[in-house]
């Protein structure tokens, strides 16, 4: 199946790179990998790749549809944080969802399979990106990456889940280090020297496909307990009505952490609100 490759914003010539990310004849050799990039829409610049992506999906995108942007100036994380990215400075991503396999809780799993989409690009580069629970990517327990999946419905009916997904891959995507609620770091940072962010996305799409498949397949949990941060050591755990001390142990799997507690109670907290932080002990 042929890609739609829609370039949106100034008008390109065939051949031409929109903000050094990607061009059209590299799209459309590349993409799609399975059932992902099966229509893409790459813009020089937009508010939010989530929103667009929403936006898509109600006007009937089919799954894999992808959003891509050189430059994001409105987007968000969880807890509706903002998060801007500077013109060529990164990854802006998401993808349309439409899961009919999984069950109700699994369907909570969706935003790790972003998270090992984008680790196992990182492992690529021989990189050792962990898991922070319950959607960041860690590098030398610094954020790289971000993960957003949000989910719309009619009822008890599922209408399609918008898989985002941020990275940092230039020192210049932390240009404003004030706005970000975690000690952050990029992957060029990490690396060394200058990163492919186009080799990047091509290795990030092929990843949720791979991870999306072997979720509905029920064989993603171990990979997420085996990548897990900060496992079996002293965290805190906060959602501006209660806070908690305890140890990670795993996940469920429905992406839910298992937290011992200095007691020695195992707790099952389920992603929505709640922010870790480690305990330097």
């Amino acid at each position: 199946m042929e890609s739609i490759v829609t370039l949106t914003g100034t008008a390109h010539a065939p051949g031409d790179k929109i903000g050094a990310v990607l061009d059209q004849s590299e799209l459309e050799k590349r993409l799609p990998v399975g059932r992902m990039g099966v229509e893409v829409h790459l813009y020089s610049t937009i508010g939010s790749t989530n929103d667009r992506a929403a936006e898509l999906a109600r006007e009937g995108a089919p799954e894999g549809a992808l959003v891509l942007a050189d430059e994001q100036t409105a987007g968000r994380g969880r807890l509706r944080r903002k998060w801007r990215m500077p013109r060529g400075s990164g990854i802006a991503m998401s993808l349309v969802m439409r899961p009919r396999k999984l069950e109700g809780a699994a369907l909570g799993a969706m935003g790790l399979v972003g998270a090992l989409a984008t680790i196992d690009a990182l492992e690529e580069l021989r990189l050792e990106p962990r898991l922070k629970w319950p959607n960041d990517v860690l590098l030398e327990g610094k954020k790289v990456a971000g993960v957003l999946a949000e989910a719309s419905w009619t009822g008890p009916a599922l209408d399609y889940i918008v898989l985002g997904i941020g990275v940092n891959v230039k020192p210049a995507a932390l240009e404003d280090e004030a706005a970000f609620d975690y000690p952050s770091t990029s992957v060029e940072d990490s690396v060394g020297d200058t990163v492919d962010r186009g080799t990047l996305v091509f290795s990030i799409v092929a990843g949720v496909d791979d991870w999306y498949e072997r979720l509905q397949a029920g064989e993603a949990h171990p990979a997420w307990e085996e990548r897990l941060a900060f496992k079996s050591e002293w965290v805190s755990l906060t959602n501006g009505e209660q806070e908690l001390t305890g140890r990670p142990m795993g996940l469920t799997r429905s992406g839910g952490l298992r937290l011992e507690t200095a007691e020695g109670e195992e707790l099952v907290l389920e992603a929505g609100s709640f922010q870790l932080r480690p305990i330097d002990t």
